[in-house]
């Protein structure tokens, strides 16, 4: 069968989630990071939700469901640290500081939790994004980018977790792992937007933040489209050049220009993605 659907669905996975994490940056300039993360959430929710209805999978074990649920407590923690960073830092250095932990924290787990064997080309990947932080935090000189730097560090880590949580739900049926993740993960959200008064302020950006919800969950499913015809690592690698698109789309929508050490931590953390993906 030819790849190069395949491939383009790999490629559009990553637009897909380029442009999500820009609209939903841009969207947290004008309301509540937390508010936005909730919405975008509840948006992705419903999407899954009528998918589940479509579909119809079969009912996976109350063990795979429970794991599914812990996965959206520690994606919703991601994306409410991602969307308060993207808010106050250089919109292309933060997304690919954050892009880095979904690879580099669930390699570490199969090291160290499943006993796994790290690939010459997956260490590379590591001093890359090693690299990639510690360029960051050269191009950190304000207070404020200084704290969307740590906001995306801890976003990293928990995109991470979420992807090994989810990648051990997914193995009795990815699409039950998906949507329970999204329940929990807006249960999360929306509880902590309500519980600070923040909710209402999603109206002044409310179509930015519904197209943050649509494009998360459209990259999810051009991922899996993508897993359907090529290598594992291989789909991972092009959809893992994601925070070039949104250092594109903040380039030229916003006119951000990121410092010679910023464009280089962008170049290290995407070129550690795609070694770790491919190793």
């Amino acid at each position: 069968m030819p790849t190069a659907p395949f491939v383009l669905a790999g490629l559009a996975s990553a637009v897909a989630f380029g442009g999500g994490d820009f609209s939903g940056g841009v969207a947290a300039r004008r309301a509540s990071g937390i508010a936005v993360a909730a919405v975008a959430q509840l948006v992705g929710c419903a999407l899954l939700l009528g998918l589940l209805a479509v579909v119809r999978p079969p009912m996976p074990a109350a063990s795979s469901l429970g794991i599914g649920l812990a996965a959206g407590i520690a994606g919703a923690i991601g994306m409410a640290s991602l969307y308060r960073a993207l808010a106050t830092g250089a919109m292309g250095l933060v997304a690919a500081v954050s892009g880095a932990g979904t690879v580099v924290v669930p390699l570490l787990a199969s090291l160290f939790v499943l006993g796994g064997v790290i690939h010459p080309l997956q260490l590379v990947g590591v001093a890359c994004v090693i690299g990639a932080v510690l360029a960051a935090s050269g191009a950190a000189t304000s207070h404020a980018s200084r704290t969307a730097l740590g906001l995306a560090l801890l976003a990293a880590l928990a995109f991470g977790t979420w992807y090994v949580l989810l990648d051990r739900a997914a193995s009795a049926e990815g699409l039950w792992a998906l949507t329970t993740s999204r329940i929990s993960g807006t249960i999360v959200t929306m509880l902590l937007a309500v519980s600070r008064g923040s909710l209402r302020s999603v109206r002044r950006a409310w179509p930015l933040v519904a197209a943050s919800g649509v494009l998360d969950v459209s990259g999810n499913a051009l991922f899996v489209i993508a897993r359907g015809g090529l290598t594992v690592g291989l789909a991972a690698a092009l959809s893992g050049i994601y925070p070039l698109v949104t250092m594109l789309l903040a380039r030229g929508f916003l006119h951000e220009r990121l410092p010679r050490l910023g464009l280089v931590g962008v170049a290290l953390a995407v070129a550690g993605i795609v070694l770790i993906s491919i190793g």
